[in-house]
């Protein structure tokens, strides 16, 4: 009469449907291939932050690599742009003179 146990099922790791504080982008849980319906909106909702924020900011955010997401950008034609770059204040606005 020996009674097998079985070993509790492992945590569950985060979805990649869960969203960092208020950003609207989702942290990929390491090691997670995203397919479908779920690679197209991450790929939207990365592009879309691509325009305010820089790759790094992203990554750290999604948990994605720096190439990942930069190549995600370039395979869906995002113009990049240059390294250090630093939006200027627009003319005539009140600042240094």
């Amino acid at each position: 009469m020996s009674t097998s146990t079985t070993a509790a099922p492992p945590a569950e790791e985060p979805t990649d449907s869960s969203t960092s504080a208020g950003s609207g982008l989702r942290r990929i849980p390491k090691g997670r291939q995203l397919t479908g319906e779920d690679a197209e909106r991450f790929t939207q909702d990365v592009i879309k932050a691509y325009k305010t924020r820089s790759i790094r900011s992203i990554c750290e955010e999604t948990g994605r690599s720096y190439g990942a997401i930069h190549r995600l950008l370039r395979i869906n034609n995002v113009t990049m742009r240059p390294k250090g770059y630093q939006r200027r204040m627009p003319t005539g606005s009140v600042g240094v003179s």
